[in-house]
């Protein structure tokens, strides 16, 4: 449901009792669609955000605030200009359109009191912000091209003008209302509120037309779009599945769906809104690191592939050095002009063996030839084995991170798994120092006593087997690619049911999750060792264990 006129009258009639009289005190812009003012009042502080997304457009409170630019934005800047330390008197429905004025007033650079506007433009893609003084645009969040036709300029220093207006009725208009309404011919109600009357979504159309069934006159039938438009019960809920799953002022009895039930409207969009970006910038993210990684892993396949191929294609280079030898044994035999020949192998029990000479060479310099063609083919192999090696193995390393990314539950899981990358070179450092934040908690579980630790991403993993007392256990899927898994022993020795349920986390955070009977391998810490100049996560274990467990990620037992 996209905010239609109806839900931005009961938001803005809640929004000017709880900003009345309230005071600016910071003014941000962390993206082009986004402005977030912070209001202060005796009691305390809220954020209320202004969007212009095509797909959030709000105003609204959120509790958590995306992080600002290094530099900040022009629009910020003038806002910051006119609006800091202003005071909020009023916010209001523009007519009965999808737009929300919020008054306020300040000091000019003389002192001077005076009253600025804000036009908050709900409208998809069209949406925008505008700051006007005594009706003049002082500037705009999205200024329209000039090449663009249009009958309103937004550019500053242009008379504010309202979008045209629809071609539909307002029900503050009584007479004209119920003159349009006589036109209800007994098609679809739902259908003919959303053509007809002004500030409707289809959703809410649907909801009223269900309202007044049953209408007994078309007064009746204004009166009751009338009670319902402006004298709704109000009940803010989050309610719906698919694309009707949004925030509702009211019960909407034609939403089917789970519903949750707010005090405010102003809570209901905060807890929206803050979860859908939450989701989709976790989604973003995620997918961003995963074209990298898969991108990276799509290029040393064709390079290992292109690597396999050439060894295969050597793979008979001692044949070549074994019919140089032949030939030159028995060189004696053989005269310019032979197209082939057959000698005894005296590497195979003097088999015969049949060599193709080239006639227009002498016997020796075919014999030459074939030990050239040997050489080329074993420098191959010397120089492509290790690089098939090296391949193979940041192969590995990608899929473990690959393995990682699509583990992660929440966007703050990526921050180890970015500055893995960008160790390793796979991702460019940031143009700017970064503030060191709290490092990310591992998964944390409790059994019988003694705690068990899962890593999250490689960097955890390297961080968990580091900090590991000698004599706790370490385990690890066996010829998979899995979390890092330490049981603290606390100098006791382990009972068996405790590996067993260490072992069965290790296996869930694997690549083996959707498996049974998964090989767990378990050894002491001491018997771990990293490898000099290894790839994070990458060890090598000896004097260990296996235990064959099925996977199990035991939420019961999860402490973090």
């Amino acid at each position: 449901m996209a905010q239609d006129a109806f839900s931005l009258y009961h938001v803005s009639k809640e929004l000017n009792t709880l900003l009345h009289g309230t005071k600016i005190n910071r003014v941000s812009q962390p993206d082009l669609n986004d402005v977030y003012l912070v209001t202060h009042s005796f009691s305390g502080n809220r954020t209320l955000v202004l969007s212009s997304n095509a797909e959030s457009a709000r105003v609204a409170f959120t509790s958590e605030e995306k992080p600002n630019p290094k530099q900040a934005l022009g629009f910020c800047m003038l806002l910051r200009k006119h609006l800091l330390g202003a005071i909020i008197e009023s916010v209001e429905l523009v007519g009965f359109e999808r737009i929300i004025k919020i008054t306020f007033t300040g000091r000019n650079d003389f002192k001077e009191k005076v009253k600025k506007e804000l036009y908050c433009e709900i409208m998809g893609k069209y949406s925008n912000l505008i700051l006007t003084e005594n009706g003049i645009i002082l500037g705009c969040q999205k200024n329209a091209p000039l090449d663009v036709t249009t009958t309103r300029v937004t550019l500053s220093g242009a008379k504010y003008l309202l979008p045209k207006p629809q071609d539909k009725l307002e029900l503050f208009d009584k007479n004209t209302a119920i003159s349009r309404l006589s036109l209800w011919g007994g098609e679809d109600l739902a259908k003919f509120i959303f053509d007809n009357v002004k500030g409707f979504s289809y959703p809410t159309a649907v909801e009223c037309a269900n309202f007044c069934k049953d209408f007994s006159s078309t007064d009746d039938l204004y009166q009751r779009l009338y009670d319902f438009t402006f004298n709704c019960k109000i009940k803010a809920n989050i309610a719906g599945d698919g694309k009707l799953k949004d925030v509702y002022v009211t019960d909407y009895q034609t939403i089917d769906g789970e519903k949750t039930y707010f005090d405010t409207i102003a809570d209901a969009y905060d807890y929206f809104y803050t979860n859908r970006d939450k989701d989709k910038a976790f989604a973003s993210k995620k997918k961003q690191l995963l074209d990298k990684v898969n991108g990276l892993t799509k290029k040393l396949g064709k390079k290992l592939q292109g690597e396999s191929e050439k060894l295969l294609a050597c793979k008979d280079a001692d044949s070549l050095r074994i019919k140089g030898e032949l030939i030159t044994a028995n060189i004696y035999r053989l005269k310019e002009g032979m197209e082939s020949c057959v000698l005894e192998n005296y590497y195979d029990d003097y088999k015969p063996i049949t060599i193709t000479l080239d006639k227009r060479l002498s016997p020796s310099k075919n014999a030459q030839k074939y030990f050239k063609k040997y050489a080329k083919e074993k420098r191959t192999i010397e120089i492509l084995l290790p690089q098939k090696a090296q391949t193979e193995k940041e192969l590995s390393y990608l899929y473990t991170v690959s393995l990682f990314i699509n583990q992660a539950k929440v966007i703050e899981d990526f921050k180890d798994l970015e500055e893995e990358l960008i160790s390793v070179g796979l991702l460019p450092k940031p143009k700017f120092k970064v503030k060191t934040q709290e490092e990310s908690v591992c998964r944390t579980f409790e059994f019988d006593g003694y705690i068990i630790k899962c890593g999250k991403n490689n960097v955890q993993n390297d961080r968990l087997t580091q900090r590991a007392f000698k004599d706790d256990l370490w385990l690890h899927t066996k010829n998979y690619h899995s979390a890092h898994v330490i049981i603290e022993t606390k100098g006791d020795t382990i009972p068996d049911k405790v590996i067993e349920i260490g072992a069965e986390i290790c296996a869930f955070y694997s690549d083996a999750k959707q498996g049974s009977k998964v090989p767990v391998d378990y050894c002491q810490k001491k018997y771990v060792k990293k490898p000099p100049q290894a790839k994070p996560g990458s060890v090598i274990y000896t004097d260990f264990k296996t235990a064959y467990v099925n996977p199990n990620p035991h939420d019961e037992l999860k402490k973090l």
